[in-house]
């Protein structure tokens, strides 16, 4: 391993707004000799959510990071409501308060006994909860929102299925290349996706402003021509009979 190529990687890494034990974790992947590889780094801006996914590739004994994607999940928080006899609030804390890791350790599991699992109930009754929810379109929204919060990044995808589809309706994504060792700093990246989920929300809005005036127009475009079929009723003129 070339350790000062490490080492120049973890300082632009760093230099970059990555954490301190970045170094470490590029060391891990690296003592692998693999031609390319993924570090995954997740970062906590307050209440939002940012994914990276560096992209480093093999050349000779020494390793590049030609760029990085980087994803934004906004803060999703539950208003206080009820939709499907579930209410969005209870159920976000309920999902909050289970560990979604598999554990391999039975712990004295007993099939008899329910003290023993506890976690395995309160799972069922969440995904009963998020089944009913999902039944109309508004609650399906933030059915979809919770099972992104809790679920993204507990490696449930043989149980809860591929996120993807989900993901694509609540991220806003980028790539951000470096060049010649220097690249644009997560904070300046958080920033920019930041500015495009409000352009995102916008134009969301603006669309469901333009159906409802679309809406609203054919109602009225209905009621025209049905005054209009009425007034022409009334001018029919009566055929007079003939004078005998």
């Amino acid at each position: 391993m070339n350790v000062e190529n490490i080492a120049a990687l973890s300082a632009m890494l760093i230099r970059a707004g990555f954490g301190e034990g970045i170094g470490y974790r590029l060391l891990q992947r690296v003592c692998f000799n693999p031609p390319v590889f993924i570090l995954k780094e997740r970062l906590q801006k307050n209440a939002d959510v940012l994914t990276c996914q560096l992209h480093f590739e093999r050349s000779g004994i020494d390793f590049t990071c030609g760029y990085y994607d980087v994803s934004l999940v906004k803060g999703i928080v539950m208003p206080d409501r009820t939709i499907g006899n579930v209410h969005l609030a209870e159920l976000d804390l309920s999902m909050g308060e289970i560990d979604w890791r598999i554990s391999v350790d039975d712990k004295g599991f007993r099939l008899g006994d329910e003290t023993t699992w506890k976690r395995e109930k309160a799972i069922a009754q969440v995904v009963n909860q998020l089944s009913r929810l999902s039944v109309t379109e508004e609650g399906k929204y933030f059915a979809d929102a919770l099972k992104l919060k809790h679920w993204a990044d507990a490696g449930l995808e043989d149980l809860v299925g591929n996120l993807n589809a989900i993901r694509a309706k609540f991220e806003i994504s980028q790539r951000v290349y470096f060049i010649e060792g220097e690249g644009i700093a997560v904070d300046e990246a958080y920033r920019f996706l930041l500015n495009r989920w409000m352009e995102k929300k916008m134009q969301a809005r603006k669309r469901e402003r333009g159906n409802e005036n679309q809406h609203d127009n054919t109602g009225s475009t209905g009621e025209i021509a049905g005054k209009g079929l009425l007034q022409k009723k009334k001018r029919t003129r009566v055929k007079r009979q003939p004078n005998r």
